[in-house]
């Protein structure tokens, strides 16, 4: 949480100082999410329901083009666990990211966009395993890439992200490892767009 917070006033606060450009607040599901473990490792099945909600500060740089940044709370899907069939907690990320969008000028109320995001993941998840270790999650590279349409400031929007990360194990006997554990998924997003200096 304080992650979050801390995020939010960084948006929040370099908006502050500007009098042009958007503030978009967003919310979005995720679908066909999987945890991808290495190399070594086929991608995790996942159980329950997963998203996000956040906000983006952008502003037009050339028409049609958008840059600024944006921060989210992003609660990922719980694993199912191949050997016990219960469903476990993964990590949750809290990504800090550039974004770049651009929209196609139809000449229409209704008007397409490109868009990418490109940050750092801060993960945060554990699991604990009494004597037999316990896993930290570790933060990570974030990256979405898809499109959506505008129409009358509302923006519906279908992206391919992924959080990266790892479990770092930390076992009896001082063993310890690190896993990689990158969560893949499919978002559909809806935000609104609050145009500054209007």
């Amino acid at each position: 949480m304080k992650k979050t917070l801390i995020s939010l006033f960084l948006v929040l606060g370099a908006a502050s100082f500007a009098d042009t450009g958007k503030i978009e607040a967003r919310g979005g599901i995720d679908f066909g999410g999987k945890y991808h473990y290495g190399g070594n490792y086929k991608d995790q099945k996942t159980k329950n329901s997963s998203g996000e909600i956040g906000v983006e500060y952008r502003n037009e740089v050339v028409p049609g083009l958008e840059v600024g940044g944006g921060t989210a709370f992003q609660f990922h899907k719980d694993l199912k666990d191949k050997v016990s069939g219960q469903n476990e907690k993964n990590y949750s990320s809290v990504p800090v990211y550039a974004t770049a969008k651009y929209t196609f000028d139809t000449q229409t109320a209704v008007k397409p966009y490109l868009k990418g995001d490109l940050g750092y993941s801060f993960n945060s998840g554990n699991h604990d395993y009494g004597t037999l270790g316990k896993f930290e999650a570790k933060n990570g590279l974030y990256y979405g890439v898809g499109g959506g349409i505008n129409f009358n400031n509302v923006n519906v929007e279908l992206m391919y992200k992924e959080n990266q990360g790892d479990y770092k194990y930390e076992g009896p006997l001082g063993v310890s490892r690190k896993y990689d554990a990158n969560y893949r998924r499919v978002s559909l997003g809806v935000g609104y767009d609050f145009n500054l200096g209007n």
